[in-house]
């Protein structure tokens, strides 16, 4: 006859660190594991653009081991780089290259809506419809978030943009 051993597994939170440190059975180790580190990596990009920085590369690592009949996550680690510009970088940043990359971002924005609008009006399928016009909400969105002077990130206008294309 075949047993499967299934042992609560108890985890401890390192000092300072957020969260509650409750136990979990072996089967149920890595989800309870991998939940506690992805917090920890979003409460990292959190503290970078409170300060004013990037991360610029994230990496969760988990420690496997056997424990009774499964593979269990016993520990689990986040690293994250995180680059700050330097004061003078930002200044020259911004007297330089934000007012013609917004420029920039407005008319592309304003081309891509209009070329949704067109898909939009000359779809038949509802499906297809409906998804166009989601994506117009968003651009429009990302689009007035510019025009009232809000920071809408580079990257995230490319990415939002690359979704939509």
């Amino acid at each position: 006859m075949i047993s499967i051993e299934n042992p609560i597994l108890g985890y401890k939170l390192d000092p300072g660190e957020p969260g509650i440190p409750y136990s979990a059975p072996a089967s149920r180790s890595t989800l309870r594991v991998l939940s506690q580190e992805i917090s920890n990596l979003i409460a990292f990009k959190k503290e970078a653009m409170r300060n004013g920085g990037y991360v610029i590369y994230g990496k969760i690592s988990l420690d496997l081991r056997k424990r009774g009949s499964f593979l269990a996550a016993v520990a689990g680690k986040t690293q994250v780089y995180i680059y700050y510009p330097s004061r003078e970088e930002k200044m020259n940043e911004q007297k330089f290259y934000l007012p013609q990359v917004e420029h920039t971002s407005v008319r592309e924005l304003e081309r891509k809506i209009n070329e949704l609008e067109r898909r939009y009006y000359s779809s038949d399928d509802p499906i297809e419809r409906q998804n166009i016009k989601r994506d117009i909400t968003r651009l429009r969105f990302a689009l007035n978030a510019l025009r009232s002077g809000l920071r809408v990130p580079e990257f995230l206008l490319g990415v939002l943009i690359d979704h939509l294309v």
